[in-house]
């Protein structure tokens, strides 16, 4: 069975207030969805994130035994374990592990180490922004494939910060340039998608955005279903409703066809979306 170790030296940490300077309050997003109850605190100028909510979005379940300082996840056939104050981990953390309130932080980094995740610091945000590396499974494509969503809706409701927050969604980084929109679609988008936008969204060579009201719902379901797999690419089917003025009486669908490619960079992209006839 894959097992991740993480342990430090420190003293017993069952904290009811911390004993470091702290700011408490920073958002956690985990591929551009706001997850609930996952506050970061920063300590001494370290951002530490609760280590549950992330895990659990990730499909963990979790465990602990407090007396001996242990904190434990599985899925499937993964398991991590956690040691608060014992130095027989593998991993070299860059703060040691807080209990605070009966939650376990870590700080962004590594969480990050631990669950192969990007982390990101968002131009203009406040927030700890966190990304998977895709696995070329049909559960990793599909995941990536609603990370990309997400990435893209950011930027479509550029100037609707409620509407966006209101469905789970990070809010928008602070985007002006091309340049800027790039570096936030590339790792998920081809450049044909992200040139379209910029001529669509943008005036006078400053990005303005495309939707100032929330007239999409973003609480609705797609079907998903991958139908050819590679270690390059995949293809996935794609149900969703077709939307009118009646938002309740969705009793239309359509199907389009994903093609997610890796480009040069090995980042799988969105190469093309067309409609199944």
């Amino acid at each position: 069975m894959p097992k991740k170790l993480l342990g430090f030296w420190t003293f017993i940490l069952i904290l009811l207030v911390p004993f470091f300077p702290a700011s408490a309050g920073i958002p956690v997003a985990l591929d551009g969805k706001l997850l609930s109850n996952s506050e970061s605190m920063v300590i001494e100028g370290t951002a530490m994130v609760p280590i549950r909510p992330i895990m659990e979005e990730l499909g963990y379940k979790l465990g602990a035994n407090i007396q001996e300082g242990i904190v434990w996840g599985y899925k499937g056939q993964d398991s991590i374990q956690i040691n608060l104050w014992q130095p027989n981990g593998n991993i070299e953390l860059t703060a040691a592990p807080q209990l605070i309130a009966g939650k376990t932080y870590l700080s962004a980094q590594d969480i990050g180490k631990l669950l192969n995740l990007e982390v990101f610091q968002e131009p203009g945000l406040q927030l700890v922004s966190l990304f998977q590396v895709p696995e070329m499974t049909e559960e990793g494509v599909i995941g990536h494939l609603l990370a990309a969503d997400r990435q893209m809706l950011r930027v479509e409701y550029f100037n609707n910060p409620d509407f966006l927050a209101e469905h789970y969604i990070a809010p928008s980084p602070n985007i002006d340039s091309y340049e800027d929109l790039r570096k936030h679609l590339m790792d998920y988008w081809d450049e044909s998608f992200i040139e379209n936008l910029w001529q669509a969204a943008s005036r006078d060579g400053h990005y303005v955005g495309l939707f100032t009201e929330g007239s999409i719902p973003l609480l609705y379901n797609k079907e998903l279903n991958v139908m050819d797999l590679s270690e390059t690419g995949a293809k996935v089917r794609v149900l969703m409703p077709v939307w009118g003025e009646d938002e309740d009486g969705l009793t239309e669908f359509e199907t389009f066809i994903y093609t997610l490619q890796k480009n040069k960079g090995n980042k799988l992209v969105i190469k093309n979306i067309e409609p199944l006839d």
